[in-house]
């Protein structure tokens, strides 16, 4: 009977009733296909010891001439256990239990008897403890071919058991490590063909010409499956308890990264790189495997492998054939643990070859990676032997011990460019000896062949580097952000990424694997796709995380978590004005040192990309200044005043629908504005300006009067937020306000209504600014800005690129213009009595203090209120205006003053 596919199942697959049961339902449900079914031996039950494991036990221990009939029980029991627990006579197993033991009595008298010839191999022998160990622990197979048969058997399916010399597996005489003869192969695939049976056949064990039996290695028994596919042409699925081979080893990721599916399993290799993998300690496939894949070949059959999981049989596993794409792309990263470094600083081209020349007469190591660049020569070897101590000590070498051989594979890999840049972005982003106190990779030896890169790293970094390796160039498009706060921006930005976000267009997926709230239990309108908590130190501390998205608002504890999440490799993105404009020099210091991007874009205009644009201008000369309405809730209330609402109704509307705080005097005092002005200005003019020292004013005196009168002279109140290069003695300063300001209707911001932003640019060689105007509040704006956010910061996270303003630098507080000494028109508007003579004594007063009137108008008014005299003064110092007005304010027939500053532009 020739069958159409080989499956093989593992230790695990065989290990309990359970898994038996899920074995033969594969088994089952294939055998339109005439499965020839290949076993390993039962791998570990609760005890965690395998059966092979006993089996080893046992037989060095009658080797020692100390046989420990204790162990013998064990296995004993452990099978009947297997037996009974599947509903099998536990008698099944009598013949071949019997035959152990009569083979562990032989081989202590000194004698390994061959299972089916008269050879023999005897304690004079070198081979014999070898010889003696392959016959005791080839068992295991022997039994599960037995199990496995009479379980297919019970299930109404013809199954028979077969031993590897009624099949005619034979190897070469190398007793623990046997290969597969070529010449083999051909009377295999008739015995097989010839029988009209289904078989189950023993993995890992052979049969030596002579006779003896023989074992394949520690996990032969995938080499038995595709010795057996080469020979009778057939593809190969071998059934073990993972969905195929990782693309890295599982060890080296958390549980939170695990709980994700990472690593993830690779869904094709060729044979090449199955090879690159399983020779660098992935453990899902035996390496000698592929050497049957060679075998195949000179047959004319490209030989299939695919790696499946026997509790997951839906998965598509890992398909291993001989086509290679070449693309370079990686395909895994591999590790050879326990490695060696030598490295020797010779003079001489003539003293590296006589090194190089002893280095190959070691027989305890062997040489996995060398090189010799510029007076360096380096040995890499896959394990410690005395002789390398001695060659460090003899040479004025420095061995370093137990390190890591990291090895990144993919076919093609050699040429494709780009992946190596990403791969040497990756080793050295992952750097940080401000963190780690020390390098995590060896700078020396690299090696690049065609479809491997491999480089020695730390022990202690290892997790740190294979993750940051598998982040780059397995997750390139994934960005894991850490949500921290869920108010109305926070809301927003789930929702937004929820009913907006287009990962078609971005080309990017956008996941939120944790939300720190300060509520788990609050009822949301938006669904949390992440875990809720409390505790920010699970988002931060996240090794899934790339960017912390800080939304809590704040100083503290939002500098705290933003300065830690910076040292622990994390990028940042804030809308937090105030923690910006407070300790932005502190934070963007720290990026720089550890290497991070900060995006800031909302923290200032909501949705007006005035961040990204002026941090676009090369220079910051050319940069003359800006007018801007930062402040939504200011800019409401004077709409509404233009609309002749008063003050307290205007606020009280704004509170209403959300523009406005319970406490609005942050807003309306301008200190909004001046930390939105402060964290601008910093950029355009690369200094940082100290946002408590920007002079501010409120706009609570304004009053409807006020918009009324200015209005009708062709002027509208616009709370602005004002940056300008000056000169003052010669010496050029910045002047930074913010505050009610009046402006004619030519200017670009006098329509400007409601909750609107506006920034107008002023820049050299042009006679008009350039104005952005957009929402600077609101769920939806904001999150859009954000969601921008954090998107160009994981791009340059997956460039590896550090992109951060540099005004931290330098400090501008210092040269930031003298309110008193910034001039301008003004608007002074005197509420009074109704006496004769008093405007003279004011417009004396002013005179005196050096201001020019242009106009003057008194406002009549209701009889009930007191007259107002409105004038309009020539530009003139802040300064003198302030002292002037304390002259007057000192009149008693001066009831109150309000003085607005008039925009020249």
């Amino acid at each position: 009977m020739r069958p159409k596919i080989i499956l093989k199942f593992g230790g695990t697959s065989l290990a309990s009733p359970e898994a038996l049961k899920q074995a033969v339902s594969i088994i089952q449900g294939r055998m339109e296909e005439r499965p020839l079914v290949v076993v390993s031996a039962p791998g570990a039950d609760s005890s965690g010891e395998k059966i092979t494991d006993i089996l080893e036990k046992l037989g060095r221990s009658v080797i020692r001439g100390k046989p420990d009939r204790g162990l013998f029980q064990t296995l004993k029991e452990r099978l009947v256990s297997l037996l009974e627990g599947s509903g099998l006579s536990s008698s099944l197993l009598t013949q071949p239990l019997e035959y152990l033991a009569d083979l562990l009595l032989s081989i202590e008298e000194g004698i390994v008897p061959s299972p089916g010839t008269t050879s023999t191999v005897r304690q004079s022998d070198p081979l014999f403890e070898k010889c003696a160990l392959d016959g005791v622990m080839g068992m295991g197979e022997i039994f599960s071919t037995e199990i496995m048969a009479e379980l297919l058997r019970k299930g109404g399916l013809p199954f028979k058991a077969v031993r590897p010399e009624g099949l005619c597996l034979v190897t070469n005489r190398v007793f623990q490590d046997a290969t597969v003869l070529e010449s083999s192969l051909e009377e295999m695939a008739k015995v097989i063909i010839a029988g009209k049976e289904h078989l189950v056949v023993p993995g890992y064990i052979g049969t030596s010409e002579d006779g003896m039996r023989t074992t394949l290695g520690r996990g032969g028994s995938d080499y038995t499956a595709a010795a057996l596919g080469a020979a009778l042409k057939r593809d190969v699925e071998i059934w073990t308890d993972v969905n195929g081979v990782y693309r890295a080893n599982p060890a080296y990721f958390p549980g939170v990264l695990k709980s994700d599916g990472h690593p993830e399993t690779i869904p094709s290799l060729s044979h090449d790189e199955a090879f690159q993998m399983a020779a660098f300690g992935s453990r899902v496939l035996y390496g000698k495997t592929l050497h049957a894949a060679g075998m195949a070949a000179k047959k004319g059959k490209h030989l299939r492998i695919t790696i499946r999981n026997t509790f997951e049989p839906d998965h598509p596993g890992t398909v291993i054939t001989s086509l290679s794409q070449n693309d370079g792309r990686p395909k895994g990263i591999t590790c050879l643990d326990g490695t060696q470094l030598l490295t020797f600083y010779p003079e001489s081209e003539e003293e590296a070859a006589g090194i190089s020349k002893e280095v190959l007469q070691i027989t305890g190591s062997v040489v996995k990676v060398s090189s010799f660049t510029s007076g360096r020569l380096s040995f890499v070897f896959d394990a410690y032997c005395p002789e390398l101590s001695a060659l460090e000590s003899r040479f004025s070498g420095h061995l370093s011990r137990d390190q890591i051989l990291l090895k990144i594979v993919g076919d093609g890999l050699g040429e494709n460019h780009e992946i190596l840049a990403r791969i040497h972005q990756s080793l050295d982003f992952v750097e940080s000896p401000e963190k780690y106190g020390m390098t995590l990779v060896h700078k020396t030896p690299h090696l690049l062949t065609d479809n491997t890169f491999e480089v020695v790293v730390k022990k202690r970094g290892i997790q740190e580097v294979v993750l940051q390796l598998y982040k780059d160039l397995f997750m390139e498009k994934i960005i894991q952000v850490g949500l921290l706060g869920l108010g109305t921006v926070g809301t927003g930005v789930l929702k937004y990424h929820k009913d907006l976000y287009s990962e078609e267009k971005t080309g990017y997926q956008v996941r939120f694997p944790v939300v720190v709230v300060r509520d788990p239990q609050k009822p949301r309108s938006v669904p949390v796709p992440g875990v809720l908590t409390t505790e920010w130190k699970k988002a931060v501390d996240d090794p899934r995380i790339d960017v912390i998205l800080e939304l809590m608002g704040g100083i503290e504890p939002a500098r705290e978590i933003v300065l830690r999440a910076l040292k622990g490799g994390k990028h940042v993105v804030t809308a937090n004005k105030a923690l910006l404009a407070s300790h932005g020099k502190e934070i963007f210091s720290t990026a720089a040192k550890y290497g991070r991007n900060i995006g800031f874009e909302a923290s200032v205009c909501g949705e007006i990309p005035v961040i990204e644009d002026f941090l676009k201008i090369p220079s910051q000369q050319d940069i003359l200044g800006i007018e801007g309405i930062v402040n939504g809730t200011s800019n409401y209330i004077l709409t509404r005043l233009q609309e002749g609402m008063e003050f307290a109704d205007a606020v009280r509307e704004a509170q209403e629908k959300g523009f406005a705080e319970t406490d609005p005097s942050f807003d309306l005092g301008g200190a909004d504005g001046a930390q939105k002005l402060a964290i601008l200005s910093s950029i355009l003019f690369n200094a940082f300006f100290d946002w408590t020292r920007i002079p501010r004013e409120s706009i609570e005196a304004v009053t409807s009067l006020d918009v009324r009168i200015t209005g009708d002279w062709g002027y509208a109140v616009k709370p602005l937020a004002i940056a300008r290069r000056t000169l003052d003695n010669d010496q050029e300063r910045f002047h930074l306000f913010t505050g009610p300001y009046l402006i004619r209707e030519t200017h670009p911001l006098y329509s400007v209504k409601d909750e609107t932003n506006a920034v107008s640019l002023f820049l050299r060689g042009r006679s008009d600014p350039i104005t952005k105007v957009g929402k600077g509040a609101g769920a939806i704006p904001t999150a859009r800005s954000i969601m921008k956010d954090v998107l160009e910061v994981a791009k340059k996270s997956k460039a590896k690129m550090v992109d951060l303003p540099r005004f931290y630098l330098q400090d501008g507080t210092g040269r930031i213009l003298p309110q008193e000494r910034a001039s301008s028109p003004f608007y002074l508007r005197f509420s009074v009595q109704d006496l004769p003579g008093v405007f003279g004594k004011i417009t004396t007063i002013l005179g005196e203090h050096g201001l020019s009137i242009k106009t003057a108008v008194q406002q009549e008014t209701a009889p009930s209120q007191p007259p107002n005299i409105v004038l309009m003064i020539k530009e003139t110092p802040s300064g003198k205006v302030t002292n002037a007005l304390a002259a007057c304010k000192a009149l008693e027939f001066v009831h109150g003053v309000i003085a607005l500053p008039v925009l020249l532009s």
